[in-house]
């Protein structure tokens, strides 16, 4: 046995090797084992991919329920009720359309001014009803006067016809909030029926509101001011069955 040279340093039992010594072991170092952050990535990406492949899975089953009950709703109808698909099938072939336009042709307007028995002048605007493509009754047509420009409606919530059957303003004339109203006039030249956008058509003797419109009658609009040359138009509109009924005329 080989004695150590005398002067040389013997390490203490049970002391660290000095560093740089072969062989020596140090303390092991500190923090989680090498690799550890490679592991986490793998699994995150797993369970993510996991995840994933669930809920295509999810999709696909929701979607073959989805067609299989639609193919069974088909089978019950067809086998329980075979005639109900092609019954339903003609009744809408068999629905009628809309039928021709019934076209109304106006004349000329004319303008004038009345005297109101309360007092007061009105501004008149006769529209000759030439003719129209079907004879029309006053319960099928509408009446709007509108702005040519844009199309605009021109309101009158506030407009209260006055009328006899002789008498055009048989009341106070119209006012800035109450601009216009329309008189039916038969060809004879008998007022026989008031309009306003609110109230619609109103007999002036208390009789029916639902008058045939023959040839040669008009429209005549009773206003606050003059709406000849104004860029102001008259239109009526409505539906005869179910053929639209449709004319217009620069005031």
């Amino acid at each position: 046995m080989t004695e150590p040279p005398q002067g040389a340093d013997v390490p203490a039992v049970g002391s660290p090797a000095p560093k740089g010594t072969p062989g020596a072991v140090g303390p092991a170092p500190k923090g989680r084992p090498r690799g550890s952050k490679v592991f986490r990535g793998r699994a995150r990406a797993f369970r993510q991919d996991y995840v994933r492949r669930q809920t295509l899975r999810r999709n696909r089953v929701a979607d073959v329920v989805l067609v299989a009950l639609i193919v069974v709703g088909a089978y019950a109808i067809v086998t329980e009720r075979p005639g109900y698909l092609l019954s339903t099938l003609r009744s809408l072939e068999s629905t009628p359309g809309p039928g021709p336009p019934v076209v109304v042709h106006f004349g000329t307007p004319s303008t004038g001014t009345v005297s109101c028995t309360a007092g007061g002048t009105a501004y008149t605007e006769s529209v000759p009803w030439n003719s129209s493509t079907e004879t029309l009754t006053t319960g099928e047509v509408f009446v709007r006067l509108y702005e040519v420009w844009d199309g605009d409606n021109i309101p009158d919530p506030n407009a209260v016809a006055n009328a006899t059957p002789s008498s055009l303003c048989a009341g106070t004339p119209p006012d800035a909030t109450a601009l216009w109203y329309i008189v039916f006039v038969a060809p004879d030249g008998t007022n026989l029926l008031t309009y306003t956008e609110t109230g619609a058509w109103s007999s002036v003797t208390g009789g029916s509101t639902n008058l045939p419109i023959y040839d040669g009658s008009a429209l005549v609009v009773v206003s606050y001011d003059s709406l000849a040359g104004t860029g102001r138009g008259l239109e009526v509109v409505g539906f005869a069955g179910s053929s639209p009924i449709s004319g217009k005329v620069l005031l």
